[in-house]
């Protein structure tokens, strides 16, 4: 029998389970020239590895077990921004503690001589003795051309971090009978500062905003959906009512808004993960990939598909300008202005994010009218059952 949101979200499904069949066999489709470099090979295991969260999020929404598929949702939002650092990535942070006055003095001498610090592009240092350094990636030896190819650090980091060695107070426990315990020790110690420095979700948006790839407002939208995300990872709340509705004892039971929001995001994210990945491959040394402009069209009628998820990198729904007008109201309203604004003209840039992508994507299929300042929304997609879910 036929799964009940592939009937209810059609096309939804149909482009989910298209792109991330894509994903997953993107290595298939690379075009080696003379020379094949490892690397394109690697990066292309990691849309493989993203692809079989994704098949993972979609298989768990099929059984109704929403909370699953949204966990898996928050691992693949992580690797997908790795990902991008991984693939296209050009500088990085690193920070340094305790540094004090004459070190930091001493530092800069440093770099203005050419002695060290060659490759920082920006750095401060705060009145606690924290240093904030913006450093270039790596580079491969110049090519008989004299170009060189610069590569991201955290390609690196996947090989070198590992998440199992632990932190560096327990290592006593873990005698391997050829190592000192010091030397254990200091392995935890460098294994905890790689995550800290780079792989921990702020390291990453610290890194994703000096690469240009996200501004302070994107990354405030990202928080978004990361937080509510790993709110299905850390079981700290109950959200049974949340993902199948106030009225829904026996469940799971399949939910219209939850099986889409587990769609949207494994479309969004998919995108995200194959234009990364085709621009990789448009970088020294470059890889073709065979039937791109198919890919192309794919990755184009998934994304304004789900533009009404208002993804970072979507533009605001017609719903949001109507909540973001009746805002203005409502401050109106208490300082006794009663003037009420057009949803339609309000500048993009000024209608303010939501804070639960669920509760929204449920009130976007309600239509509803605002008594205090008359304005209305008529959703394209209205369910009678929004209202009391």
């Amino acid at each position: 029998m036929a799964w009940q949101g592939s009937i209810e979200h059609p096309n939804l499904y149909a482009t989910a389970v298209s792109i991330v069949d894509t994903l997953r066999g993107i290595s298939g489709r690379l075009q080696h020239g003379d020379t094949q470099y490892m690397v394109h090979t690697d990066l292309a295991i990691r849309c493989r590895s993203l692809a079989l969260y994704f098949e993972s999020a979609i298989s768990n929404a099929e059984r109704d077990a929403y909370a699953p598929a949204l966990g898996s949702l928050r691992s693949a939002f992580e690797h997908v921004f790795i990902d991008q650092l991984v693939f296209l990535g050009q500088r990085y942070v690193q920070v340094f503690r305790d540094v004090d006055e004459e070190t930091w003095i001493e530092w800069q001498r440093q770099r203005e001589a050419g002695e060290r610090w060659t490759d920082v592009t920006d750095w401060s240092r705060s009145k606690g003795g924290i240093v904030r350094i913006t450093r270039e990636g790596l580079h491969s030896r110049s090519s008989e051309g004299g170009s060189r190819q610069t590569i991201g650090i955290h390609y690196f980091l996947l090989n070198e971090y590992s998440p199992f060695v632990g932190p560096p107070n327990i290592q006593q426990h873990f005698d391997d009978g050829l190592s000192e315990v010091m030397e254990r020790e200091d392995e935890a110690k460098r294994h905890r500062y790689m995550h800290d420095t780079y792989l921990k979700w702020q390291s990453i948006k610290d890194s994703l905003k000096t690469n240009g790839f996200a501004d302070d407002e994107t990354l405030r939208r990202m928080d978004v959906h990361y937080r509510f995300l790993s709110a299905f990872v850390h079981p700290n709340t109950d959200a049974a009512q949340l993902l199948y509705g106030r009225n829904a004892w026996d469940w799971p039971v399949y939910d219209h808004y939850s099986s889409e929001l587990t769609l949207l995001y494994a479309v969004v994210l998919a995108v995200k993960e194959l234009r990364s990945f085709y621009a990789m491959t448009q970088r020294p040394p470059m890889v073709g990939i065979s039937n791109w402009v198919e890919i192309e069209r794919l990755c184009d009628k998934a994304w304004s598909l789900s533009s009404h998820f208002w993804f970072p990198g979507h533009e605001p729904h017609e719903y949001d300008r109507f909540q973001e007008a009746n805002r203005r109201g409502f401050r109106g309203w208490r300082s006794g202005c009663r003037s009420v604004e057009n949803p339609a003209t309000l500048p993009t840039e000024e209608i303010g994010y939501y804070v639960n992508p669920l509760e929204r994507l449920v009130r976007l299929h309600s239509s509803q009218s605002e008594m205090i300042t008359g304005l209305t929304y008529r959703s394209p997609w209205h369910r009678s059952d929004a209202q009391f879910r």
